[in-house]
């Protein structure tokens, strides 16, 4: 900053004062020079993020204006120190963790592990069933009421079905007795004969009813009562656990929050550690202020909010009359004038006048060319697309049937994305969360996803990249097999898988990226093992994770079949080097973009997807009885149809040239 101080006209007025200080202000802009800056800007961005088509003839003309938005845009250090410093003494935390978030819980002293809390509750269960005399267990009267009607008992007239059971046993002479035949009537002594013979018969058929009927009433009852009180103990038992797992969730939680808060407590340490460093290295960066006086006399001060300096120069007249002043730096921002001591000044009495023609102004030669001071580099290209759709149906006395429901999807979608001449580093995130309401059943989750994937690169040979990427996947919301709302299968980070890639990449076109790693290795990590089973997802049960080393191959691809229907597909595939043949991953998405209007789109997605370490129950089962688990090919579809919006905006930095 060079600036040419005439100072000892300026110290004539000021008359006897003997201290001058200068300050640099922030320049105030009126309310309409600032909506002018606004709109001259978003116009400028319009054409830069390419919008409309519109595309920069000049590529180093287009750095140099987002060279000029940038400096506009940007924040000044002095102010970031500032709110830095009223930051830490409103003594807020920097950053915070929930106890939840804790990944290293197993390793904390006083923390129950899943299988060890699966362990005591199937002690539970044990001591629970022989504690209990199961006979003992009284049972309600209601269910033992109207039991003849429960039980299948015959009636009198019914007697006859119990003829030929082991329930009933009379002679062959009466057995096959029946009705008294006409022929017989006539006779009086073969009539009595053959009515006590009826008699007799009945009496027995009689006899048998009633104790196949005590018998069957009595195995009735038996019968609800096992029922009953097999009931009884599984729910007792089931409560004791309940119990038990919720104590030791309390438990747990206690003490991952007192590790938390002592982890906290030293991070935040460390960061405002950290920012003492970074503010310390801003105060004592210098900035260069130059004083010049009539006979080319100058000096160089120092600004620094930590070490001021101070020079001293002669300011003169056009009399070649001296002044000594000082000058002292006060701040980054400001500079004190002090006059020497013992100089006593008068002001001078006009005498005579002379008339001076001034010659036009040329302009000097070393201002016929202005030096370039800042460079633009590293451009980056930010964006993001935001989709939210839903389905709602409605069903009264709808005949051909059907049921109501409400089904809504979100879909977030962002990139950062940097690219120079030798290097390119993708950054890439998304988020997808849906869920289904029926009309006879609480809300259900039917889609969650984050993934979040970093790759660099260093170009090796024209469109070949030397690449390093790393690819983690998780969700954020606990999932069940529906209708059970009991038993979590997965959570947050469990299960979360991440990939740690080292391989070439191969980049035609923007369209098209084709990344083979013969150097991959795989992490499978189960964070809450107390409510999930990790051995659903291949880890052992006293462990949280695995690792498998592998290839992997990833392809993405996209293409615009017309300007308002695009399709992207994503193929990811890993192989086990341990089992290659016979272990390996498939990721398959295929995305259909259609758009409706600007802010309104259709999207189909069709997700296939296979991993050898995650296996379901068939219906075979091996020797010893056990059920036969097998990988599967998962398969998802969905189409959607709601409001979308898209952002680009390039970001570039700016370099200062030597």
């Amino acid at each position: 900053m060079r600036i040419r101080f005439f100072l000892f006209g300026i110290l004539i007025v000021l008359g006897m004062q003997n201290v001058v200080a200068f300050s640099v202000p922030d320049r105030q802009k009126s309310g309409s020079e600032q909506d002018s800056v606004k709109a001259s800007i978003q116009y400028l961005n319009y054409f830069l993020s390419r919008q409309g088509h519109w595309f920069p003839q000049s590529s180093e003309m287009e750095g140099r204006m987002r060279g000029l938005i940038q400096y506009i845009q940007a924040e000044k250090v002095d102010t970031l120190l500032k709110q830095l410093n009223a930051y830490k003494e409103s003594e807020q935390r920097y950053f915070f963790r929930t106890p939840d978030n804790v990944t290293d819980s197993l390793k904390v002293p006083g923390y129950m592990d899943f299988p060890t809390v699966h362990e005591q509750m199937k002690k539970i269960d044990r001591s629970v069933r022989n504690s209990i005399v199961k006979d003992q267990i009284p049972v309600p009267e209601q269910l033992l009421q109207n039991i003849d009607e429960k039980a299948r008992i015959i009636s009198p007239d019914e007697s006859y079905k119990l003829l030929g059971t082991k329930y009933v046993s009379i002679p062959d002479s009466l057995e096959n007795f029946g009705a008294l035949p006409d022929s017989l009537l006539t006779n009086p002594d073969d009539f009595r004969r053959l009515q006590r013979m009826d008699s007799t018969k009945r009496a027995m058929l009689d006899s048998a009813r009633i104790k196949y009927n005590e018998i069957v009433l009595k195995q009735f009852v038996d019968s609800v009562s096992e029922a009953y009180r097999t009931e009884y103990i599984k729910q007792y038992s089931l409560k004791m656990q309940r119990e038990f797992s919720d104590s030791i969730r309390y438990r747990n939680y206690r003490v991952l929050t007192a590790y938390n808060e002592q982890v906290m407590a030293a991070v935040n340490d460390s960061v405002e550690s950290s920012l003492r460093i970074l503010t310390n290295y801003v105060n004592a960066e210098q900035l260069s202020f130059w004083f010049h006086n009539t006979t080319k006399d100058s000096v160089e001060v120092f600004l620094s909010n930590t070490y001021p300096g101070q020079s001293r120069l002669f300011v003169k007249n056009e009399q070649n009359d001296s002044l000594g002043i000082r000058i002292q730096a006060v701040d980054r921002a400001a500079i004190r004038l002090l006059i020497d001591d013992g100089v006593t000044l008068t002001r001078f009495s006009q005498r005579q006048t002379k008339d001076v023609s001034f010659e036009p102004l040329l302009r000097p030669s070393s201002l016929q060319k202005v030096d370039k001071r800042f460079n633009v580099i590293t451009p980056w290209i930010l964006g993001a697309d935001a989709t939210f759709g839903f389905t709602q149906t409605f069903v009264n006395n709808w005949k051909k049937g059907g049921k109501s429901s409400l089904a809504t999807l979100m879909v977030l979608k962002g990139y950062a994305n940097y690219t120079s001449k030798k290097t390119s580093w993708e950054n890439s995130v998304e988020i997808r969360n849906g869920w289904l309401k029926p009309a006879d059943d609480k809300i259900q989750k039917n889609d969650d996803k984050f993934e979040f994937i970093t790759r660099y690169g260093i170009q090796a040979y024209k469109k070949w990249y030397y690449s390093l990427e790393m690819d983690f996947e998780t969700q954020f919301f606990k999932g069940f097999d529906y209708p059970d709302r009991d038993t979590p299968i997965s959570g947050f980070l469990s299960p979360a898988k991440t990939l740690f890639k080292l391989g070439m990449d191969y980049k035609p076109s923007k369209d098209l990226s084709v990344l083979i790693s013969p150097l991959t290795l795989k992490n499978i990590y189960v964070k809450d093992t107390v409510n999930v089973d990790q051995t659903n997802y291949g880890v052992s049960e006293n462990r949280r994770s695995y690792w498998e080393p592998g290839l992997n191959a990833d392809i993405k691809y996209k293409t615009n079949l017309t300007p308002d229907v695009t399709i992207q597909t994503k193929y990811k595939m890993f192989l086990n080097y341990h089992a290659p043949f016979s272990k390996f991953d498939v990721n398959w998405e295929n995305t259909i973009t259609m758009k409706i209007s600007n802010y309104i789109n259709m999207q189909a997605l069709i997700h296939l997807l296979y991993d050898d370490n995650v296996t379901f129950a068939t219906s075979s089962v091996d020797a010893d009885g056990k059920t036969i688990y097998r990988a599967k090919w998962q398969f998802k579809e969905f189409v959607t149809i709601g409001f979308t919006y898209k952002l680009n905006k390039p970001m570039y930095k700016r370099e200062r040239l030597n």
